[in-house]
């Protein structure tokens, strides 16, 4: 993977790792409208860190090494 994919990849991960964080906030406080719309967010935007890093995952499979 090139540099530039792996700095992808590393904010992807770093992305995922702070919806976790609020996601446990979620799951343990008081659910009200503005945070069960904010949390399906969060999952729209979880499956398209997935695609992304599955794209750059293939990237680098296919690149030079």
């Amino acid at each position: 993977m090139s540099r530039e994919g792996s700095e992808q990849m590393l904010s992807l991960l770093k992305e995922l790792a702070v919806f976790k964080v609020m996601d446990q906030d979620y799951r343990a406080g008081p659910k009200g409208r503005v945070e069960t719309q904010a949390y399906g967010e969060h999952e729209r935007r979880r499956q398209e860190i997935r695609q992304e890093m599955q794209q750059l995952a293939a990237e680098s499979k296919g690149g030079p090494f």
